[in-house]
């Protein structure tokens, strides 16, 4: 039988060991974030590390934490990727505001539970403003919008296929329902559709066009050939920075598609959802207000930790009407007055995802947040500037949302032996320790990707590891 005094006074001794120890493990990261520049992009994966893990077991008996907490730091923690380090310029990897962690501590001390308005209405408050806020940036009318937090743009992006689903096709018709989206398109697309039951012959990859934008063309002759075919077009998806190349899809123009055939239209604005900040580059996400759903991270672009994403739908009744289920024992915490967040996404318990951004939002203000994202920008033009000035280095997609691909192409190689130059350039400035740079593949072409949406980048990080890139190609070719 559990000997309730003496539980409780462990947990109460529990808690005061484990405050001096939290102090201490945040005094110890932020000797590393403070030494961050000095210390390797990328590092070799730690074996015994990962076999000290490996063999560890769960115990019966308690052991002591402040062992725990040391195991964690050396063998989980610090064998990790660095992906803060501000020359760490692969993937949509992003720095992390000090008002995010504080935040998330908070949140996850008083571990509040946000599925109703409810139970926690300071917590449902924010993040309906904080909705609203990315709602009106989007051009949504903010009286009207609604949205969620939720785990990431995958979930996202799902709930929202789910909210085009409810709304715009018949249960009869479900199985005749056909998606549109670029061959640029995040691979959680085709995920969420499969996940929902659509079948590969409900599914329609549309090539792009030389800037890697969907082909308009293309995509309205596969449209009118499904139509011809008895299906039923419902859903299309549009690109606001895609993860290869950030490229940003003709919003309008997808917009007039989508009235032409009654579609509702998603922006997967996951990662350039927050190019809405900047007042200089939301003009190039003209047509946006017109969509019907926008997914996005701000555990990318905007310094959160993971995760921190959301789903924003024109007009919030459509998620009420995708997700509202009443069930008994919920009758006395369903609020009349304020949408519920358990009605707006497929959670029912949740973490208050919102407080971290609300905290570093009404930390640093507005204005620095416009000038990080446009400086982000900056840094990638850098990197044209500087690879246009250099002999053999071909820019294969222009910058867009920070990102950036290119690759070294001297005369005399075939397209076997480049994409195998790649690859070693990659590798030995990743072996370096001083940048972390992976390839990807656009056009049958393996290349070198560079994302700069870490807030603590600088034009010197930029420039240094350009002038290394450089080098480094030199030397492998001789040229």
């Amino acid at each position: 039988m559990l000997d309730r005094l003496e539980f409780d006074e462990k947990t109460r001794k529990a808690f005061d060991e484990q405050i001096i120890e939290l102090r201490k493990m945040i005094e110890d990261y932020l000797k590393v974030t403070d030494n961050i520049r000095n210390m390797p992009a990328s590092k070799k994966e730690d074996h015994e590390a990962e076999k000290r893990v490996s063999e560890m077991e769960i115990p019966q008996k308690s052991r002591d934490a402040t062992v725990i907490a040391k195991e964690l730091v050396d063998d989980v923690f610090n064998n990790s990727m660095l992906i803060q380090h501000p020359r760490f310029f692969s993937f949509v990897a992003s720095s992390v505001s000090p008002y995010s962690i504080a935040g998330a501590i908070l949140s996850d001390i008083y571990n509040i539970n946000a599925g109703s308005y409810s139970i926690a209405p300071g917590a449902a408050i924010i993040e309906e403003k904080m909705i609203k806020w990315m709602g009106g940036l989007a051009g949504y009318d903010p009286d009207k919008c609604g949205g969620i937090f939720v785990s990431g743009g995958s979930i996202a992006t799902m709930s929202a296929f789910i909210a085009a689903r409810e709304n715009k096709l018949a249960h009869k018709d479900i199985l005749k329902g056909t998606a549109y989206f670029s061959d640029q398109t995040h691979s959680s697309t085709i995920k969420g559709l499969r996940m929902l039951g659509f079948g590969e012959d409900q599914i329609r990859k549309i090539p792009t066009d030389e800037d890697y934008k969907i082909r308009i063309d293309l995509l309205i002759e596969a449209i009118e050939s499904d139509l011809k075919k008895g299906m039923k077009p419902f859903l299309l998806i549009v690109n606001l920075g895609t993860t290869n190349t950030g490229t940003i899809d003709p919003l309008d123009k997808l917009a007039d598609v989508k009235e032409k055939y009654n579609l509702w239209m998603h922006v997967d604005g996951a990662y350039g959802g927050s190019s809405l900040i900047s007042p200089i580059y939301r003009n190039l996400s003209k047509g946006i207000e017109r969509s019907d759903s926008l997914a996005w991270d701000t555990h990318k672009w905007m310094m959160q930790t993971y995760s921190c994403s959301s789903l924003i739908a024109k007009d919030r009744n459509t998620l009420l009407n995708a997700f509202t289920e009443h069930p008994e024992y919920l009758t006395d915490v369903i609020s009349s007055e304020h949408a519920d967040g358990w009605d707006m996404g497929p959670e029912m318990s949740r973490p208050t995802r919102s407080i971290k951004l609300w905290y570093t939002v009404q930390a640093l203000g507005t204005d620095l947040l416009e000038e990080i994202i446009e400086y982000s920008f900056h840094n990638a033009k850098i990197v044209q500037e500087m690879l246009n000035e250099r002999a053999n280095w071909e820019i294969v997609s222009k910058p867009s949302c920070g990102t950036i691909n290119f690759r070294y192409h001297p005369e005399g190689y075939s397209d076997e032996e480049l994409d195998e130059l790649t690859g070693k350039i990659s590798e030995a400035i990743n072996d370096s320790g001083y940048a972390f740079i992976v390839t990807t593949t656009l056009r049958n072409k393996r290349v070198l990707r560079m994302c700069m949406i870490n807030s603590n980048t600088t034009e010197e990080d930029v420039r240094s590891t350009v002038v290394m890139l450089d080098d480094i190609a030199k030397k492998l070719t001789g040229k």
